[in-house]
């Protein structure tokens, strides 16, 4: 192999040099690393708890009728306030919100209560909580004091489960719910029976024990 004459040698180690001084020019020498990614440490809480401030909504796509023609599908989006942990390694918990989906071979009204397995979703504040899911083998209809219909969970001899925080001792076998619109059989009966359907119930009370 051939030398590298002294002027190109030169020239090279001059170009390396100016890189690396360049290369140490562009970082400011008081800027902090970035720090690398972390994952958030979930707390599994224990014991149960109470929430007794339930509001939210169940939309129907398409809207309930009183033919019923058509598959159906219900999205239910609920938020939990008023939360109180029992004999839980958890002691501050300021509420959650739940979500779950059920479908439906007809969009009839008189469907809205055949009862059937319901898997809820739940995510706690703070987010450090490790999420619930609640799952309850059907549901029943109730009415409120004030008259308003609504859904009482499990349905009469169903049963409960609970997988993730605040399954209690046994699973969340005993777990109940119980949500509650402003809206009377006869107003339900009405919007089903209407050109538009119904389209939705608003939850605007209710309570749900994870135990």
């Amino acid at each position: 192999m051939g030398t590298t004459p002294p002027s190109r040698l030169s020239l090279v180690v001059a170009l390396g040099l100016m890189a690396v001084l360049a290369t140490a020019c562009s970082s400011s020498p008081t800027a902090s690393p970035k720090a690398s990614p972390t994952t958030t440490t979930l707390t599994l809480a224990t014991g149960g708890v109470t929430c007794t401030d339930i509001t939210g909504s169940l939309t129907f796509t398409p809207p309930l009728t009183t033919k019923g023609t058509t598959a159906e599908s219900t999205a239910i989006s609920l938020r939990a306030g008023a939360c109180t942990p029992v004999g839980s390694n958890v002691s501050s918990l300021t509420g959650g919100t739940a979500s779950a989906t059920i479908s439906s071979t007809s969009n009839s009204c008189t469907g809205l209560l055949n009862s059937r397995t319901l898997a809820i979703d739940i995510t706690w504040a703070p987010a450090t909580i490790h999420p619930s899911v609640l799952t309850f083998s059907g549901y029943g209809g109730t009415t409120g004091t004030a008259g308003g219909e609504g859904f009482k969970l499990p349905n009469t001899g169903g049963g409960a489960k609970v997988t993730g925080s605040f399954s209690g001792s046994d699973h969340g076998a005993g777990s109940t719910a119980v949500t509650l619109s402003d809206q009377t059989a006869t107003q339900l009966l009405a919007a089903c029976g209407s050109s538009a359907g119904l389209t939705s119930i608003q939850v605007t009370s209710g309570t749900v024990s994870l135990k």
